[in-house]
């Protein structure tokens, strides 16, 4: 804690004063902002200056627990807002929320993430400051960044969206003393993550204009994927997996089973383009089998664009017990994501041909799935680049 009231009510904050001044603060009193409790002031030489709560305290609200690494960004963050001149407040305790960011810049709340974090907490404290005015801003610490081009679940629901930078992350290194945005965030079926880099030294530019960049940008990216050798090699990994009576492999193929489909024969659409939903829990087989049934509904069919599109939009609404929580992101962002996603693998696989307003629908296919592989196995598909809008 690195915020307390006086005894004559006055907010104290330790950051970045002296030892000698903070020696000084100790002849007065402190309380706690959330739960008015005392507390006293921890000049050691090891960790920052703080407020810590005395054994006997039944405070619920402030742990002791922050690693050095939360407290030194809190305290760059904030020697960042100083330098500029920026108003702010650290640890600022909003009592309508029984919240506390670490960094409020105006409506801004900068939430810096050093250590796990249950999904359901962050859930709630992500719409608890949406719903009060606020926009949260999550920065990641060291342990949960981008590692070994693998995301955990809980950086996945960390990420944010924007049509110019597809999904992206917000992460800081507190040795490097970098603000980090990785963006075009994209894995392939073994979630293999693919990610696009940018990075600013602390304290050499702008700080809002960094955290606004994401809005304004356009950053092309043209990302080469060879989808015949993807696809390949994910059929044979869901072959071996259910050989191996993998359990989520297993669930899925109960699934279709009921649906008299099996996972290894599926149409080439399935599999291709060996990248997935990024917004999918786990495999995205369940959530294309419900776009193919809507879009087998059409087949051999000359459709109006504004009817399929409709139709497809409504089952993406129903299918969101498939997908991530990722709280940062609206529904109808994921929903318009999801929709050009889809539409244009569907065109690719050749199922969607476009006839003025209308769209041409053909999905019926005898060529077998590895014949259909060998096909595309010297074709690269694009990908990365901002949404183009092809509905």
């Amino acid at each position: 804690m690195l915020n307390a009231y006086s005894s004559n009510k006055n907010s104290v904050t330790l950051l970045a004063m002296p030892s000698e001044a903070i020696e000084a603060l100790k002849k007065d009193k402190y309380f706690c902002p959330a739960c008015k409790q005392p507390v006293y002031i921890k000049n050691g030489r090891i960790k920052l200056p703080h407020f810590a709560h005395f054994a006997e305290s039944s405070c619920s609200f402030y742990t002791e627990a922050e690693t050095q690494e939360h407290l030194a960004l809190k305290l760059m963050f904030a020697n960042w807002c100083e330098q500029q001149q920026l108003p702010y407040e650290v640890e600022k305790f909003l009592p309508a929320l029984n919240q506390r960011p670490d960094l409020l810049i105006g409506n801004l709340a900068i939430e810096i993430q050093c250590s796990p974090l249950s999904i359901q907490r962050l859930i709630e404290r992500t719409k608890c400051y949406q719903e009060h005015g606020y926009q949260p801003l999550w920065i990641c610490g060291k342990k949960l960044s981008v590692t070994y081009n693998k995301l955990s679940e809980l950086t996945k629901n960390l990420c944010y969206y924007s049509e110019k930078l597809g999904f992206y992350l917000w992460t800081a290194d507190v040795e490097e003393k970098e603000l980090i945005l990785f963006y075009h965030l994209e894995e392939d079926w073994s979630k293999k993550l693919y990610a696009a880099k940018k990075t600013w030294k602390f304290y050499q530019k702008d700080l809002l204009a960094i955290f606004n960049y994401p809005s304004r940008a356009m950053l092309h990216l043209q990302r080469k994927h060879e989808s015949g050798h993807l696809v390949k090699a994910y059929y044979g990994e869901l072959e071996k997996r259910l050989i191996r009576r993998d359990e989520r492999v297993r669930s899925v193929q109960s699934v279709l089973y009921n649906k008299q489909l099996h996972i290894l024969n599926l149409p080439y659409w399935f599999y291709a383009p060996g990248l997935n939903v990024f917004c999918c829990r786990h495999s995205d087989l369940l959530f294309k089998y419900r776009i193919w049934t809507v879009v087998r509904f059409f087949d051999q069919n000359v459709v109006c664009a504004a009817e399929l599109l409709a139709a497809l939009r409504s089952e993406i609404q129903q299918a969101q017990e498939l997908f991530y929580p990722l709280p940062n992101i609206t529904a109808e962002q994921l929903q318009e994501y999801c929709l050009h996603y889809l539409i244009k693998s569907l065109i690719t696989c050749g199922h969607l041909k476009r006839q003025t307003q209308d769209w041409i629908v053909t999905i019926s296919s005898d060529t077998k799935l590895l014949d259909q592989v060998e096909r595309f196995i010297n074709k690269c598909v694009i990908s990365a680049t901002p949404i183009k809008n092809v509905i």
